[in-house]
């Protein structure tokens, strides 16, 4: 299905579009499996074994790859292992939790023009469509757009990445909000990116959309451009990140940064909301949140702990988030 729909925006000034990156913490309130869980679940009895320690160090993508195969390994995968993995895999994601909760609820009401999640399952979809199964094929179907061509027989390009296509919804104001699945969804398992091989297949896609953007059409000045991947969008927007760890192992995400901050054409911001914690209570997660914080401030991120400290709760900071996005976004829309 085709909808009508092209992302125009003038790329400069105060007509860029605002986009929230969402990520698993604005999840747990509708009782959704934790990373950890999700790899316990995914891990094979008899897979290579590593320690918790060793298991920090891993990025995640690797360590996937290392939980799903048994002992012992073999040198080149058959076609039944690899079925074997990605049925453990459509298994695991048909479980995931798809309900909405009060934070999620909170979303439509931020006025963004896109949403974009790393979550695979549809609990975004039902904060903006609450009467409606994302798991039925049809529910999916109806309100999909696809922003790439036609083919030659008149129909719909598919794709396996979620780079092109999304759900069109609505926010409390009216206004059009696209919602993006940027690694995939649990009711189409083969586009997931979990793994160290698909994430790399997701980057060359990212890379090969940034590669196609007519830099001549963007330098005119109050020039329209129409955005066909989430991709360019995120290039040339302002991002607003929450409940997202931006982990060092989504280097998909960490190239954008880098490409979004040499972007000679874009003008656009990153925010990245980040609660204050116990300094004295972990010390591997103290550490760990100092690097990603020097590593997104090297990105051009600009961090904002909204005025919390380490007793403020996650859903009270979050809630603070929610304002101080749609102030933001309110003053980056008043000259549009």
């Amino acid at each position: 299905m085709n909808k009508p729909v092209r992302f125009n925006y003038s790329l400069r000034g105060t007509s860029r579009p605002q986009i929230l990156l969402i990520g698993n913490g604005l999840e747990y309130d509708s009782g959704q499996v934790s990373w950890n869980e999700l790899v316990d679940h995914l891990t094979v009895s008899d897979c290579v074994p590593l320690t918790k320690d060793e298991k920090k160090t891993v990025p995640f993508p690797l360590l996937y790859e290392t939980i799903v195969l048994h002992k012992p390994i073999p040198s080149v995968l058959g076609i039944e292992d690899i079925k074997e993995i990605e049925q453990r895999l459509r298994t695991e994601m048909i479980n995931l939790k798809n309900d909405s909760n009060s934070l999620l609820d909170c979303l439509p009401e931020l006025g963004v023009d896109h949403v974009m999640t790393t979550n695979y399952s549809y609990c975004l979809e039902k904060a903006f469509f609450p009467d409606k199964d994302f798991r039925k094929p049809s529910t999916r179907t109806g309100a999909r757009f696809n922003l790439l061509p036609l083919n030659e027989k008149g129909k719909q390009t598919n794709e396996k990445y979620r780079l092109h296509s999304g759900y069109l919804a609505s926010n409390r104001d009216k206004t059009t909000v696209a919602l993006w699945h940027i690694h995939g969804e649990s009711h189409a398992s083969s586009g997931i990116v979990i793994g160290h091989d698909r994430y790399g297949r997701l980057l060359k896609r990212i890379i090969d959309c940034c590669s196609n953007i007519n830099y001549r059409d963007i330098s005119k000045e109050n020039s329209l451009h129409t955005f066909k991947s989430w991709p360019e969008l995120f290039l040339f927007g302002d991002v607003y990140v929450i409940g997202f760890g931006y982990a060092q192992c989504e280097f998909d995400l960490w190239w954008l940064l880098r490409r979004k901050q040499r972007e000679r054409n874009g003008d656009g911001k990153v925010y990245f909301y980040d609660k204050v914690i116990d300094m004295e209570k972990d010390g591997h997660a103290v550490a760990e949140k100092r690097l990603r914080d020097k590593l997104l401030m090297a990105h051009g991120v600009q961090i904002i702990d909204c005025g919390s400290d380490s007793g403020t709760g996650y859903d009270e900071f979050y809630r603070k988030a929610f304002e101080d996005v749609k102030d933001r976004v309110k003053v980056a829309r008043s000259g549009r």
